[in-house]
């Protein structure tokens, strides 16, 4: 059995970027056994696809800052990966500054993936191309290795057990309604409360009722947005799995976000979205998609007029 790994301990968006260039690869070895290195956390997620046949938990290395580690478990997976006896081994962590060296001890036949700057004529690394979208990057190492690219197009499987669990939520909702999601991993990237709850008036008075949503981290700043606003909302902050969440999306009018993980989702199943990015790299995380999504960068000055005509653009009008 010629068996592939990939590996990318990264987040919930990260991975759903990838997802195209993983289809890709198990498109192109159907009869392979194709496992996914990743955050423990994130089992759950790549577990929907069925282009993955076995996810494996990261124990987490001390340069990387997604979880702590501890270096005995580190030392243990090391020998399993190396008893696995990978044919390939598919480095999607970025330009492998990091991690290119650490991946060497898993001893796979071929290592390939991303360099900060590839030999030339080496077929096995791609200079890492910092000027495309994250889909398109990882695609891109796919057409370098000399493989077929099936689809560019990022995708969000639902199961029929997702839409059972989902049905007590939705009886909370009124149509048409739309998601105001304020939270986001990096502080960094979170635009003031104070907007969102501008543009959730202007959604509200407009016809649609507002749901909240966040993980539990996000609660306090969850909880604030819904203190600021003067008519009901429907706060689902820690109410969700990832399923329940994809619902949600599926049946919503519009989400309004920051640049962070349920804007991918949004993308993948096609639900409009106004994404507001804070870091400067929209054209690296923004959705692909223009005329669903509008991401603005908000690195440069915006005025929130501009923001409401793009809403109005996207949303529906509600009969009353």
């Amino acid at each position: 059995m010629f068996k592939i790994a990939i590996f990318r301990a990264l987040q919930l968006g990260d991975l759903l970027c990838s997802i195209p260039a993983i289809t890709a690869l198990k498109f192109n070895y159907p009869n392979a056994e194709l496992h996914f290195i990743g955050l423990p956390h994130m089992r759950a997620l790549m577990e929907r696809f069925d282009c993955i046949d076995e996810y494996i938990d990261f124990p987490g290395h001390p340069a990387l800052p997604e979880i702590p580690h501890e270096p005995k478990e580190l030392a243990r997976f090391i020998l399993r990966m190396q008893a696995e006896n990978y044919d390939l081994l598919v480095q999607m962590q970025g330009d492998g500054t990091i991690v290119n060296d650490f991946l060497t001890q898993f001893k796979a036949r071929r290592l390939v993936g991303f360099k900060p700057v590839a030999v030339g004529g080496d077929s096995d690394w791609l200079t890492y191309p910092n000027h495309l979208h994250e889909v398109e990057r990882h695609l891109a190492l796919v057409r370098f290795l000399g493989l077929q690219v099936v689809s560019s197009t990022m995708y969000y499987p639902m199961f029929p057990a997702d839409w059972v669990a989902y049905e007590p939520i939705k009886s909370e909702m009124v149509p048409p309604f739309v998601i105001v999601h304020v939270g986001s991993r990096d502080a960094a990237r979170r635009w003031p409360i104070e907007n969102f709850a501008h543009l959730a008036r202007h959604m509200y008075n407009k016809g649609y009722q507002i749901i909240l949503t966040g993980v539990p981290a996000e609660r306090i700043l969850v909880d604030k947005l819904q203190r600021l606003l003067e008519f009901p909302t429907v706060n689902l902050c820690s109410k969700l799995d990832l399923g329940m969440l994809g619902c949600l999306l599926k049946e919503a009018s519009l989400l309004l976000c920051n640049c962070t993980g349920i804007s991918h989702v949004a993308a993948a199943l096609q639900t409009r979205s106004v994404v507001i990015s804070m870091d400067g790299e929209p054209k690296r995380w923004g959705p692909l998609n223009k005329k669903l999504h509008t991401t603005f960068d908000l690195t440069v000055p915006v005025a929130m007029a501009q923001i409401e005509r793009e809403i109005n653009r996207l949303l529906p009008r509600v009969p009353f």
